[in-house]
C-alpha cells in the first residue's frame, strides 16, 4: 500500500483530524477566568467628508491565570 492509498491522507482525514482538534479545544481547560470586561466605541464624522465615519473600538480586559500545580 502507498502513501496515496493509505486512510486519512486525502481531504475528509483532513477534516477529520481538524475537527478531533477543535473537539479537543473546546473540552480543554482555557487556565484563565476573564473578571473583568469593558467595551466601547467612539464614532464621529471624518472632518473632511462627512459622509466617511471613523470609529474606534477599545475592549479593556483583566483576565486572572489559573496558578499551575
Amino acid at each position: 500500500m502507498n502513501d496515496d492509498q493509505r486512510t486519512g491522507r486525502g481531504f475528509l482525514g483532513w477534516l477529520g483530524r481538524q475537527v478531533g482538534h477543535v473537539r479537543m479545544a473546546l473540552k480543554s481547560d482555557p487556565g484563565a477566568k476573564r473578571v473583568y470586561l469593558n467595551e466601547s466605541i467612539e464614532e464621529q464624522a471624518h472632518p473632511n467628508d462627512p459622509n466617511v465615519k471613523l470609529r474606534r473600538t477599545t475592549i479593556d480586559e483583566v483576565i486572572v491565570e489559573k496558578k499551575q500545580q
